[in-house]
């Protein structure tokens, strides 16, 4: 198969490191359900005062796809063939995958702190929309979709006889309380990942089985993304958390066969799956391995079939990844541009990083270089402020525009007086005696590594750090109610639009805002950049969000980012890469994937 754009790592590292030449161990582990907090349900942005400026309304049968604004129907559901010309896709197969953890439960709106879970949890499920291949969002359980009331309405027909696994029929009334669900409308707790849709929607309306109208706030090209991401999946109506735990409520590709809590997950063929002729394989066998280095021996010695998250490959494996595409074993595929937002986060809304100048004094003590090495060794990787590196058209800074010029990526002799810049900021802040406060961490690499290195480079200005070790339910706990202090922490992204990294963490009230950041002019100019279409226009409207977060309020302190690799052996056929490669509905799905026995 062909992969476009790839950029390849420097020759020197292909050769420097020999191949795997052991099989390690692979050890299961038990994962905690994380516990759902509540947090505001409508963030002060989500409605503007001023009219936006309308998009010009939709065709029903636009001719080219467009912008996502722009709906690209389907006419029926059918069987969509193997993009690999010259193959039709077979029949039977078991996709093995190792991932950590496997999920607590069966809900795939609301486990998003692992994107590990979505490789389980969405084969289970179908959605409004689905993304299998760059940014175009296609239909899943409707026949058609198109915009009405100037773009601000979007309009599904559904499909006809889609059954949920209880043989019970989808229809608009389910529809309508899942997007209801994510947005914390049911029970007061947003989805993570997907509520952000609560930003742009005024109002769902079901007027007959199997139409459902989505009335927006403004016309937004970033609801269909994030519709079609993995976390956007319908639920029976009337299905709660605590049911999900004991069962599924979808109408996807794959059935729940055999669950062994915190270990495996053995999923079989949906036989009544609504798309003829899907899925192509037969079973899905995933099992929990929590050691990142077994994960990478599983994928290398053939025993896991794709490496979907990419990014974190210990570094002496990544010779092993290259050498096996290089003889034609595996497939790659680089997501440049902006797919994680890493950084130390601090609680900017109660005491100690409240104060500015404490907050200033942590981006100055960073020594990036440093943290970089620790965190990715040799693997490429690029400076950001917020989510986007320079090969992104939303990049606000290219990399020499940050290196040595902005505060707190300098280097050498520079990065000494930005030191002691720091030591007269924490004096300035009220400790010139320095602070002792707790660092939460979570076990699985690399945040052990690069927290412990975050921990050496902030003595030296008098932030004396405990390590305080958190499992990912607590840490998302956590994180939602404000509670911890300070963290080096990368969030995933399930889209590269810029209404996702401001509108899920940025805004006030916001689903995913971990900090307590509050800026009203924040809020003000997001409704300005999510109405507007024009990408340069947008790019200049977040350029100016960005500067005020980071360089203004120092929110957080932002480090580098990796580009993000996924590797797929060949004999897996029918793969494409969406938006991102770990929370592509499509992707993840795995209902077009084949094997090639």
């Amino acid at each position: 198969m062909a992969v476009k754009g790839v950029r390849r790592l420097p020759i020197w590292i292909a050769i420097v490191v020999p191949i795997l030449v052991i099989v390690l161990a692979c050890g299961p582990g038990a994962e905690p359900t994380p516990t759902p907090v509540p947090t505001a349900t409508k963030a002060p942005a989500a409605t503007p005062t001023a009219t936006p400026t309308a998009a010009p309304a939709a065709t029903a049968t636009p001719t080219r796809p467009g912008p996502l604004a722009t709906p690209t129907p389907t006419a029926v559901a059918v069987a969509t063939p193997t993009p690999t010309p010259g193959k039709q896709p077979k029949r039977g197969g078991t996709l093995n995958l190792a991932v950590n953890p496997v999920p607590p439960s069966f809900d795939a709106q609301f486990l998003s702190v692992s994107a590990d879970y979505f490789q389980a949890t969405t084969k289970l499920y179908s959605n409004l929309l689905l993304n299998y291949t760059e940014e175009v969002a296609e239909c899943d359980v409707c026949s058609e979709w198109h915009l009405e009331n100037n773009s601000k309405t979007i309009v599904f027909t559904l499909i006809k006889g889609i059954k949920f696994q209880t043989g019970q029929e989808l229809t608009s009334a389910d529809v309508k309380y899942s997007l209801r669900m994510l947005m914390g409308d049911v029970d007061g707790i947003i989805s993570q990942r997907s509520g952000v849709i609560k930003e742009y929607i005024e109002s769902i309306e079901a007027p007959d089985k199997y139409t459902v109208r989505i009335n927006l706030i403004r016309p937004s090209p970033f609801v269909p993304k994030i519709l079609a991401n993995a976390m956007s999946a319908i639920y029976k109506d009337g299905t709660t958390r605590e049911g999900l735990k004991t069962a599924p409520a979808g109408s996807g590709p794959f059935l729940a066969d055999k669950i062994v809590s915190g270990t495996t997950w053995s999923l079989v063929r949906n036989p009544n799956y609504f798309k003829p002729g899907q899925p192509y394989i037969d079973r899905v066998e995933i099992t929990q391995v929590i050691d990142q280095v077994s994960r990478t021996a599983a994928f290398l010695t053939g025993r896991s079939d794709i490496w979907v998250r990419g990014g974190q490959i210990p570094e002496q494996f990544v010779p092993a990844f290259f050498k096996l595409a290089d003889e034609g074993k595996v497939e790659f595929q680089e997501l440049t541009g902006g797919t994680q937002q890493g950084g130390v986060w601090m609680v900017v809304s109660k005491p100690p990083f409240s104060n500015l100048k404490l907050r200033q004094a942590v981006n100055l003590a960073l020594d990036r270089k440093r943290l970089q090495l620790v965190l990715t060794g040799a693997i490429p990787v690029h400076p950001q402020l917020i989510v986007y590196t320079e090969a992104s058209p939303y990049a606000t800074r290219s990399d020499a525009q940050i290196w040595g010029v902005l505060p707190g990526w300098r280097t050498g002799a520079e990065k000494d007086r930005e030191i002691e810049q720091a030591k007269q900021l924490m004096k300035d802040a009220g400790y010139p005696d320095g602070i002792d406060i707790e660092m939460d961490v979570r076990p699985d690499e690399p945040f052990p590594t690069t927290s412990q290195e975050v921990q050496k480079q902030l003595v030296p200005i008098g932030i004396r750090t405990k390590i305080k070790t958190v499992t990912s339910a607590l840490q998302s706990e956590r994180q939602a109610n404000q509670t911890y202090a300070i963290q080096h922490w990368n969030f995933v992204m399930t889209t590269k639009d810029p209404d996702e990294v401001i509108g899920q963490y940025w805004l006030t009230g916001a689903a995913r805002n971990i900090t307590g950041y509050s800026n009203p002019q924040v809020d003000k100019l997001f409704v300005q950049m999510s109405s507007e279409l024009d990408v340069a226009k947008r790019k200049q409207l977040l350029s100016q969000i960005v500067d005020i977060i980071v360089l203004q309020d120092a929110g957080y302190a932002p480090t580098t980012s990796a580009y993000v690799y996924g590797f797929w052996w060949k004999r897996i056929q029918g793969v494409t890469v969406g938006q991102t490669m770990h929370s592509s509905a499509g992707l993840l799905r795995s209902d077009r994937l084949w094997i090639e026995q």
